[in-house]
């Protein structure tokens, strides 16, 4: 009897290894910027996106169908984590990160349930207008969230209103350098976009972020960085998270990864 493991595999001819081992690095050069950013977009240490994206994608081999899917984080789960666990960890000191694995838990369950119930079908009640507020809502807060990084000023508070409005109002507060590395990063991506689209301009732009740092000491001048990473894997276990928090996560989630996985 045959284990349902490695599916997509049966049938693979050795011919195809070249152009795999290829593709599989260029998802790796785009993979590794994107899990950086994200993680960060998600309120946890840019590592923890390192930790995470491989077991993603060896999973999916695993037990995934399709050999063309790329699995990989995305800016809208990022977001909508970060906004699910910011209402559970309100006022507990050092427990976003714990609770951000426990969401990552309890989406992982519900999705396995949703499938094994086969509830897709759900997804037709949600009407096209719902869906495009959503993603445009969703972008402009992920914008205006990103933005004062871009700019080396302070990230306000509240709702995209409210974070709008503060941006505007310390736009002066802008340092010119870090204003300076970004678009600079921002003008790398594009460039290489359109006259080398084979090179993987997010990591070329990383890497041209970290030789700047580590020649020009960026960060002595007002660049903010990300600063010492501690080496090696997290231990393995399940987050130390009251069982109450795990039911408030729930119905977060089950709303917010619905629609997200629609967009």
């Amino acid at each position: 009897m045959r284990l349902p493991v490695f599916t997509s595999l049966r049938g693979y001819r050795a011919g195809w290894l070249r152009g795999d081992a290829v593709a599989g690095l260029t998802v790796w050069a785009v993979l590794v910027p994107e899990a950086l950013a994200y993680a960060s977009i998600a309120g946890v240490s840019p590592v923890v996106g390192l930790y995470a994206a491989p077991g993603a994608l060896i999973l999916y081999a695993a037990f995934g169908s399709s050999r063309h899917l790329v699995v990989g984080p995305m800016a809208a789960t990022a977001a909508l984590s970060a906004a699910a666990v910011g209402q559970v960890a309100a006022g507990k000191s050092g427990a976003f990160a714990a609770l951000t694995v426990a969401l990552a838990i309890t989406t992982g369950v519900l999705a396995l349930a949703a499938g094994l119930a086969r509830l897709g079908f759900v997804a037709n009640f949600i009407s096209e207008p719902v869906l495009k507020g959503f993603i445009v809502g969703l972008a402009l807060t992920i914008i205006v969230g990103q933005v004062p990084k871009l700019l080396g000023v302070g990230k306000g508070s509240g709702d995209f209103f409210s974070q709008l409005w503060y941006l505007l109002a310390h736009l002066g507060e802008a340092g010119w350098l870090t204003v300076l590395v970004g678009l600079g990063s921002l003008a790398i991506v594009l460039v290489l976009r359109r006259l080398a689209p084979v090179v993987p301009a997010p990591l070329v732009a990383v890497l041209a972020g970290i030789l700047a740092v580590h020649i020009s000491g960026l960060q002595k001048h007002g660049v903010e960085i990300v600063g010492h990473i501690t080496g090696g894997l997290p231990a393995f276990g399940l987050p130390r998270v009251p069982a109450a928090d795990y039911l408030k996560l729930i119905a977060a989630k089950l709303i917010g990864d619905g629609i997200s996985g629609l967009a």
